[in-house]
């Protein structure tokens, strides 16, 4: 693997040029994410160029050894740099399986016609960023009843994140991961990824990465990331909230699309399969439910 990179933040242009390019939607491209996700303990995220594409590739560390799989498919897509890709797996892996991580809905029956079958994973949401901040009409109703609620509970403001912030916010961090296991549910790479983003986030600038928290009567009770995937489409990264204080993750997920007037919308990623997550994400009434696949060659 001497010849595969790993994801720098001064890679940013090149791949938001390439996902520009390709009109990406989907939440797993957005680049801090990728910076993030790529220095984990069980994790890495390599990547090369070819035929003109980015290819990103998956090693997971394992007990009986590593494996590589292709993160995503070849960004923007080309066929050949598919079975380059192919190839690379099918040799660090000594079998001629290979599987794609995450295929946007967009390009399932491209990487299907290579030979993959492929398997719905999850769904992101997907809203219109002035409608979910002028909250107009009945469809929002009920939203703008709880975000009422929630800013009932004492002196509610939000503000931009800085770097005094983080203990805080690795507090609320871990007590988010501690109820999910005491709970019984998977915690995942989330974790992971959100602990990365509180520990680098200073290494990104707007529009890139935007942190705010939000505090109750002077106490900090919650903390969300966000930024830009496309010139169109933002992504809400992280949000964490002390459950404490019902509907605070209402009045955060609204205050940072808020943050970017340019663009026409926003994935929220998906629910985890948290059904208490994918009540609060319909509250924003997403325009789109943007299907994500995993893919696999036998």
């Amino acid at each position: 693997m001497a010849d595969l990179a790993s994801i720098e933040v001064e890679d940013a242009d090149l791949f938001l040029g390439a996902m520009e390019e390709a009109r990406v939607k989907a939440a797993f491209y957005f680049f801090p994410h990728l910076y993030f996700a790529g220095r984990t303990s069980t994790r890495s995220l390599l990547w090369e160029r070819h035929a003109g594409s980015i290819l990103i590739y998956q090693v997971r560390r394992q007990k009986g050894g590593s494996e590589m799989r292709l993160y995503c498919p070849p960004l923007p897509f080309d066929a050949s740099a598919l079975r380059h890709a192919m190839q690379r797996m099918q040799e660090f892996n000594s079998s001629r399986s290979s599987r794609i991580s995450y295929v946007p809905e967009e390009q399932a029956l491209q990487v299907m016609r290579e030979g993959f079958s492929i398997e719905l994973k999850s769904e992101d949401f997907i809203y219109d960023r002035a409608a979910v901040v002028a909250l107009e009409g009945a469809r929002f109703a009920k939203l703008r009843q709880e975000l009422a609620r929630a800013l009932r509970q004492g002196q509610v403001e939000t503000r931009p994140y800085t770097s005094a912030d983080r203990p805080g916010c690795v507090a609320l961090t871990e007590a988010w991961r501690e109820r999910l296991v005491a709970r019984g549910m998977k915690v995942g790479a989330a974790y992971g990824v959100t602990s990365a983003c509180l520990t680098s986030s200073h290494r990104f600038q707007s529009p890139l990465l935007t942190g705010m928290v939000v505090e109750v009567d002077g106490k900090l009770c919650g903390f969300g990331f966000s930024g830009q995937l496309t010139s169109g489409m933002g992504c809400n990264y992280a949000c964490v909230t002390d459950l404490a204080y019902p509907g605070l993750t209402l009045v955060l997920r609204r205050s940072v699309m808020g943050a970017f007037p340019h663009l026409a919308h926003f994935n929220d990623a998906d629910d985890a399969k948290r059904p208490e997550l994918h009540a609060s994400k319909q509250r924003f009434q997403p325009v789109e439910m943007h299907g994500v696949f995993k893919a696999t060659l036998q």
